[in-house]
């Protein structure tokens, strides 16, 4: 079988395999695609950012990977007011849910997110692939804001 593969890759008569010769050229070869294939597994992990307003507030949000895993997944999320600065004595929840579907338990969660520092943090544990919404509440000065969005989990 192996030299099936190899007489198949090398061209006949002149022994070359992308300009380079015999096995040398395969090797270069296979590293290519080695190459090829680690770096579009790290583009892919890449996070997922997403910013809007929730009220008075501008919302900042970041998880930590994108699409979302299943298990744990860490989103920070910045507010600020009006004039850019950062609220830091809000009471912070993220609600994420599935969809609605037919003959299906309703999978709504939700946690608070503490401070840390001027961003509010928070797990989700994903437990089903598929579309998911996430839905940031702040509570802040008797007011309660609220701001969704999707993502898609894997």
């Amino acid at each position: 079988m192996s030299r099936r593969l190899f007489r198949l890759i090398e061209t006949r008569g002149s022994g070359e395999t992308c300009g380079y010769r015999g096995l040398h050229g395969i090797r270069v070869l296979t590293v290519s695609l080695l190459v090829l294939f680690l770096t579009s597994a790290v583009a892919d992990s890449r996070g997922f950012e997403v910013s809007g307003n929730a009220g008075e507030y501008q919302i900042a949000a970041t998880i930590d990977r994108y699409p979302l895993v299943l298990g744990d997944n860490h989103i920070e999320i910045e507010i600020r007011n009006r004039s850019g600065g950062y609220i830091t004595d809000a009471e912070v929840f993220v609600n994420y849910y599935m969809p609605p579907m037919p003959r299906m338990v309703p999978m709504n969660y939700k946690t608070e997110a503490s401070l840390d520092s001027e961003k509010y943090e928070a797990k989700m544990n994903i437990i089903m692939a598929g579309p998911w919404y996430i839905k940031i509440i702040i509570k802040h000065g008797g007011k309660i804001s609220t701001t969704k969005f999707n993502v898609d989990a894997q």
